[in-house]
């Protein structure tokens, strides 16, 4: 608390000190007291008011500067309790009250919002498991009945399984660490998994899928990763263009590889590519050519690549296809597996 501020927030009390002097002064020469002894006293009555105000002002000033710079982090202001000593003056004690229960009832708050949210994710999973049920036994019957109507529903189910993945992801997404093992994997064998997972639709919009003849070794947790991959090739179909062809390039690095999803679909428009990763965003494509866009897809891959330590970019011109890019850092594990060799 600046001392400028303090004289301020107490003019009143200084007006009254000020006038009581003024009229000690006053009285004092009345009954001709020499004026050094009416300087003296002035004086000596000044020092008795001003030690009390000084010693006031430096107790409060080391209080409200840590309030301050407390109010400057945010981060740290729920905190503030446990920074705080108790003051020796009333209206600290009452602010210190009223911040620990304010911060006592945040606590609750977010104690409580925690539980709600772990009780949806497991009632989401719960809900995912029990859905799969009938869906395969569906898909049972479909397969003993041929036929285009099971073809068509086989498409539909396929499509259902796909939004109740990414309902199971999303819901998940919030705690990976919880569902995450991290271990060494073929780089290719986990694009082969995702490319058999979207085996149908890519044959059903015709692509032509580019070898992958390539072979890397990264460090990461497979079944998230296969999901991921699932939904840009997801992406790819929808947004394909004619004579699809869909590629895998890798790029390996010191620090990192680079796995890159390039299609030649209708690609993104400039104005919309800053944004393809904003939740519930759908862009132009979204609104022109998909009806079943619900602008979650990317939103959850790059949610979930920044929870596993990925980066996920893009890049695109309209008319000539999109290419996303997975960056998976190297780390320090590729090192602990070849000194283990």
């Amino acid at each position: 608390m600046p001392l400028k501020r303090y004289l301020l927030d107490r003019w009143k009390l200084l007006a009254g000190m000020g006038t009581a002097l003024a009229v000690t002064a006053a009285l004092l020469c009345a009954l001709w007291v020499p004026w050094q002894a009416v300087v003296f006293l002035v004086g000596a009555l000044l020092l008795c008011f001003a030690l009390p105000l000084g010693l006031d002002w430096w107790e409060k000033r080391t209080f409200w500067n840590t309030v301050a710079q407390s109010l400057e982090t945010p981060e740290r202001l729920w905190l503030l309790p446990n920074d705080l000593t108790e003051p020796p003056f009333r209206e600290g004690e009452l602010f210190c009250q009223v911040l620990d229960m304010v911060a006592r009832d945040r606590v609750d708050q977010v104690s409580a919002a925690r539980r709600d949210n772990r009780e949806y994710r497991e009632f989401v999973e719960t809900w995912v498991h029990e859905i799969k049920t009938p869906m395969a036994s569906a898909r049972l019957l479909l397969a003993n009945h041929p036929g285009e109507l099971a073809d068509a529903l086989e498409d539909e189910l396929f499509r259902l399984e796909e939004y109740v993945d990414q309902a199971l992801y999303y819901a998940r997404s919030g705690s990976v660490e919880q569902d995450y093992l991290v271990r060494e994997l073929s780089l290719e064998g986990v694009v082969r998994a995702a490319l058999r997972r979207q085996a149908r639709p890519l044959i059903a919009a015709g692509f032509r899928v580019e070898p992958v003849d390539w072979t890397a070794t990264v460090y990461t947790d497979s079944k998230w990763l296969e999901f991921i991959l699932g939904q840009l090739i997801s992406n790819a179909v929808k947004y394909r263009g004619e004579h699809p062809v869909l590629s895998f390039r890798c790029r390996e690095e010191e620090n990192a590889i680079y796995l890159t999803v390039a299609d030649n679909g209708v690609g993104i428009p400039a104005e919309d590519l800053p944004r393809i990763f904003e939740k519930g965003f759908t862009g132009q494509n979204g609104r022109r050519l998909s009806r079943r866009s619900t602008g979650l897809g990317l939103y959850l891959c790059r949610k979930l690549c920044r929870r596993l330590g990925l980066e996920l970019s893009a890049s695109s011109q309209p008319g000539t296809g999109t290419q996303m890019t997975v960056c998976i850092p190297r780390g320090q594990f590729h090192l602990v597996a070849r000194e283990s060799l």
